[in-house]
């Protein structure tokens, strides 16, 4: 005869799989973190977009606003790339978001914005410095 402890156990793990099985629509499997979170929410209806494709600086501490948004969609989108060219603030907001690009150098870099579920848009960011007087 089992012990009370065990039917305990073998009770607790009964539950655990019926859940797992609710989780995933009653096929298949889910793991624990997809039980943990609830259900997943689509991805937003359409593309990430920005307000500029690019952004041309030709002075270091030159700055230019960018937006990005997409339909239905309020949740963070993170700005990554151009480090040594461009300073980019904030890192990370929420859409329909605004960042400031400002130049740090010359050179070129493409700065790219990422919603939480990986869709991403990119600015082409160029900082020309010339430097010196003409005679």
């Amino acid at each position: 005869m089992p012990s009370l402890r065990r039917r305990s156990i073998v009770s607790a793990l009964a539950l655990v799989l019926a859940a797992l099985c609710c989780a995933c629509g009653g096929g298949g499997s889910a793991s624990p973190a997809a039980v943990a979170r609830g259900p997943a929410t689509p991805p937003p209806a359409g593309p990430l977009t920005v307000s500029r494709d690019a952004v041309a600086f030709d002075a270091v501490a030159q700055s230019a606003q960018i937006a990005a948004a997409e339909t239905s969609y309020a949740g963070p989108v993170s700005a990554t790339g151009c480090s040594g060219i461009a300073a980019v603030t904030p890192p990370s907001a929420n859409a329909p978001a605004t960042f400031s690009v400002t130049a740090a150098a010359a050179g070129a870099c493409t700065l790219t914005l990422t919603d939480a579920y990986g869709q991403t848009a990119t600015v082409s960011v160029g900082v020309t410095v010339t430097q010196g007087a003409i005679k």
